[in-house]
């Protein structure tokens, strides 16, 4: 079930960096996240509304909840967004596949925690396929995408970092309250952000006057906000978080990059397919191992 579940938390994740691709067409950066959060928040504040799902932060932590958010949404959504204005869909997914390494060294850093070996070489193996597919692309150029380049990797950064300090939110908190707080404050930061550039209302008109604008906005709120950080809640308080890091950054590191070449029509090579088979083979290990890990008694 644990699987399935990342499965799909992998294909939303997985296209929305085609979505916001053909958003950045319309509408400005902060517009996008700042729509598609509110409708994260509208939906998750309908269903506990309708006690759908249950929520109770008495007695619990809620400042270290917001510390979280700060780092995903709020950061991280918003390098990502600018990452991939800069660059490509694919070239975006093949840099968020970088998470698993920042994770294990984050936690090896800061918590002193050993890493299983094979463990390792998956992620140190997921972490060459993104440098063949990145590096021997025909129209890689360190100079032109550099900036694009260094905000990928802030958004790495800041997706490990909640990666890494939700899991441990996860003994006091339920994926639901957690992710319902995440919404909650990517819906507040993301359309005060939006306000104080000057956009005004504009994004919600465009949203329910174009039919593709709203499409695609549904799909990140409610998909990509809303049903997909309650999966990635809900796996980080029963696995490993090196674990699902790797699977589910460079399943989604696949996914996006065939998105990107078959319905967004981005360029392909040799290149792109050595370095999706060494990403699959890094995942495989990784979720070999984990079966391994729970057969032992």
């Amino acid at each position: 079930m644990t699987w399935l579940l990342i499965l799909v938390l992998c294909m939303l994740w997985g296209l929305s960096f085609l979505g916001t691709k053909v958003l950045l067409d319309v509408l400005a950066p902060m517009e996008i996240l700042a729509v598609r959060w509110m409708l994260a928040f509208l939906m998750f504040a309908l269903l506990v509304a309708l006690r759908v799902i249950k929520v109770d932060y008495r007695g619990k932590p809620v400042g270290k909840l917001l510390a979280a958010a700060a780092l995903q949404p709020c950061l991280y959504s918003i390098l990502e967004t600018w990452g991939v204005k800069l660059t490509t869909a694919s070239e975006t997914s093949i840099f968020i596949a970088l998470v698993p390494l920042v994770v294990v060294l984050m936690n090896r850093l800061f918590f002193k925690r050993n890493v299983n070996r094979k463990v390792l070489f998956a992620i140190v193996l997921s972490f060459a396929g993104v440098l063949v597919c990145v590096l021997f692309s025909p129209d890689f150029s360190a100079g032109s995408k550099l900036l694009g380049y260094l905000i990928l990797i802030g958004a790495v950064t800041a997706g490990s970092g909640y990666t890494v300090y939700s899991a441990r939110l996860g003994a006091k908190f339920t994926p639901m309250e957690i992710t319902f707080v995440l919404t909650i404050a990517g819906s507040l930061f993301f359309n005060v952000l939006s306000l104080a550039e000057g956009n005004g209302l504009q994004a919600y008109t465009v949203f329910f006057s174009d039919f593709r604008v709203m499409g695609a906005l549904l799909y990140l709120g409610i998909g990509c906000s809303c049903v997909a950080y309650m999966i990635f809640n809900f796996v980080l308080s029963r696995m490993k978080t090196e674990i699902v890091a790797t699977v589910q950054t460079n399943l989604i590191t696949v996914i996006g990059v065939v998105a990107g070449i078959l319905l967004g029509g981005e360029p392909w090579g040799w290149h792109t397919v050595a370095g999706l088979l060494m990403t699959v083979t890094g995942i495989c290990i990784s979720a070999l191992e984990d079966s391994r890990q729970k057969a032992l008694p």
